[in-house]
């Protein structure tokens, strides 16, 4: 499980940087789109079912205690490493903890708040 946890992992660290530094490369030339993602595929964005995945490998690696909970200082160390509005995650119920259920409901918002333009698919731009 350790295994597939951080192979999880590095595929989406690798899409993350990909996506995130092709996207400083086009915005810092005034590109509508990305030329030359660092990932085969990246170019034309990630599908909610990739943003999920990322989400949960993320998720998996952060909760430290594996109790299928962030507290605030799992989340804090996990955001130290690398903040990304990506991986936010909130507390719904107000009980001092992320579960998982609110992790992955707090992205389907995301989600949806990033996807300007409804295609399911969130661009560089987007990102």
């Amino acid at each position: 499980m350790a295994e597939l946890r951080r192979f999880l992992a590095s595929v989406a660290t690798n899409f993350f940087m990909g996506v995130a530094g092709a996207a400083a490369i086009g915005s810092a030339a005034g590109a509508e789109e990305v030329a030359a993602p660092a990932i085969i595929g990246a170019e034309i964005g990630m599908s909610a079912l990739d943003f999920d995945a990322a989400r949960t490998s993320f998720f998996y690696q952060a909760d430290r205690d594996g109790d299928y909970a962030l507290t605030f200082d799992e989340m804090s160390d996990a955001m130290a490493h690398g903040w990304s509005r990506l991986f936010d995650g909130y507390d719904l119920n107000g009980d001092g903890l992320i579960s998982f259920d609110e992790f992955i409901e707090s992205g389907i918002e995301l989600f949806r708040s990033l996807d300007a333009n409804g295609d399911g698919v969130l661009s560089s731009l987007e990102m």
